[in-house]
């Protein structure tokens, strides 16, 4: 079980008493499944497989699957869930289980009299130990220690420790406290590497110090066939992690914060947040967020491009009974961010969409998000966008191999970059293939209008025509302006074979016209 404290919704898990709390009051629950309950809410975001969860609540045990149901149960009743709702804990068909709720651990605890945590959004990041017993090998670990400053240094909303600074606190056996009051920063990231023969490992960890929390810990083991192309591998890991970690950080910390009290970026982040469920409520939150982020200060480029997300959202899904009018604003409002600020990656991504749903302009969107990865090449988000251009502009092929190496760099994607895959696979005409990428973001996003879409499609595809007429079926009476009609007139599709192959697979599912 976690040690800190993890809060969610009204719930607070206190590993310290053993003890489940709603609204501040105890929550009877058995031992066991507190634990369970633990391990879940600490990988909250993740697909937990069954032999995960036996192997951290029973120890390895073999244990039944009526034992595991019956566990999960009555995890959902003392969570105030039930097995058709799923509010808290999804059963995942054949993959496992997903914690919901966005969780936050203990913050603001003291761990060092008079210390003050910065307000600024700001990382060192200290040199990675070479424990492999080879001082020739220092190389290696001062190498991914250089690129993971260089490649965070690319995050705007992120204040960087220069390396110079950083590095003075190689083997000094300063506390992280006292390196982060003297640096002033929120966040310390550190590691070693070890290499032995043709292995290579590296260990990397996120730490809080102002809360005394170790955030994330990962350990990455490669074969060494190329040195720096490994080197390269582990950096794209680590950065999309980190930066994936604080941003998390902050998001939870706004969104307990006071209106009164969160600038303009807060108010983007979690705009951001919210348009990447991609579904018609956080949808329209992210909206309001966006214009507060913009009322702040009207120059902030990116809170124009993720309002021109929603915009987006809303128009690809047919949540609304006019898309095109939503893909004129989100045009408009993109075309605004560039002009604010030509550097800014966020603005190109959602300028190539734009280009791509308003325009038509096929080239144009995919050099807009050619443009997007020139700025930011560490950063997955704008590979996954790159790839969802590509698959609209007849390069399937492409749209594969971008969205491949995008899910390389992040070990832990968001639902819609998985959904990109499988549109990719279903243009190539490789349904079978399609069709577990596309059940995922079903999953995972039930209010992804386009999700029930595609995975119609894949299964009529593949002869599953029962299965595609019963997803349809949910998708008609989830959405009223989901038709065949729509989608003909709307879908930016360059090669008409693809877009036949959608719309003509949803017709055999029942889409009505």
């Amino acid at each position: 079980m976690a040690r800190a404290p993890i809060a969610f919704d009204e719930f607070e898990i206190d590993p310290a008493r053993g003890e489940l709390r709603r609204a501040g009051a105890p929550v009877p629950v058995e031992p066991q499944v507190l634990d369970l309950i633990a391990y879940l809410a600490a990988r909250a975001g993740e697909i937990v497989s069954r032999d995960e969860l036996i192997e951290a609540v029973w120890g390895g045990r073999i244990v039944s699957d009526s034992a595991i149901s019956s566990r999960i149960n009555a995890a959902r009743t003392a969570l105030d869930d039930d097995g058709t709702a799923q509010r808290v804990i999804r059963t995942v068909p054949r993959r496992g289980f997903l914690f919901v709720p966005e969780v936050a651990q203990e913050k603001d605890r003291e761990t060092d009299a008079g210390a003050v945590q910065p307000e600024r959004r700001s990382i060192a990041v200290l040199p990675f130990q070479n424990i492999s017993g080879d001082p020739e090998q220092t190389y290696f670990s001062d190498g991914i220690t250089d690129d993971i400053i260089t490649d965070l240094s690319r995050y705007p909303e992120l204040f960087v420790i220069a390396r110079h600074s950083s590095f003075a606190y190689r083997g000094s056996g300063t506390r992280p406290i006292d390196i982060a009051r003297e640096l002033s920063v929120q966040y310390i990231a550190e590691g070693s590497v070890r290499r032995a023969g043709n292995r290579i490992r590296v260990t990397a960890r996120l730490i809080d110090p102002w809360a005394g929390n170790e955030l994330w810990a990962e350990r990455y083991d490669r074969e060494l066939t190329d040195i720096f192309e490994v080197q390269d591998e582990i950096t794209s890991l680590i950065v999309n992690t980190l930066a994936g970690q604080i941003t998390r950080q902050h998001y939870l910390r706004s969104r307990d914060s006071s209106t009164e009290t969160v600038d303009a970026y807060e108010h983007v982040l979690r705009a951001t947040q919210l348009a990447l469920r991609v579904a018609p409520a956080d949808n329209a939150r992210a909206r309001v967020e966006a214009q507060k982020a913009i009322a702040i200060d009207p120059k902030l480029a990116r809170a124009r491009a993720i309002l021109a997300l929603t915009y987006l959202n809303e128009a690809n899904n047919v949540w609304v009974a006019d898309p095109e009018a939503s893909n004129a604003r989100a045009y408009e409002a993109v075309a605004r961010a560039v002009g604010d600020d030509d550097r800014d990656p966020w603005a190109f991504a959602m300028l190539g969409i734009a280009e791509l749903w308003h325009n038509r302009a096929h080239d144009r969107a995919v050099a807009a998000m050619r443009r997007s990865i020139e700025l930011n090449p560490s950063n997955v988000h704008f590979r996954s966008l790159c790839s969802y251009v590509l698959a609209f502009a007849g390069q399937a092929r492409d749209a594969l191999d971008e969205i491949d190496r995008a899910l390389r760099m992040n070990p832990h994607p968001l639902p819609v970059y998985l959904g990109f895959r499988g549109r990719a696979l279903l243009l190539l005409r490789r349904f079978d293939e399609a069709t577990p990428c596309l059940e995922t973001m079903v999953t995972m996003m039930p209010g992804h209008s386009n999700a029930l879409g595609y995975a119609a499609v894949a299964y009529a595809a593949s002869g599953r025509v029962g299965d595609a007429k019963a997803t349809v079926k949910e998708l008609v009476s989830s959405n009223p302006h989901y038709r065949l009609a729509v989608l003909r007139r709307i879908l930016p599709f360059s090669d008409p074979s693809d877009l036949a192959l959608i719309t003509d697979n949803l017709a055999r599912a029942g889409l009505p016209d």
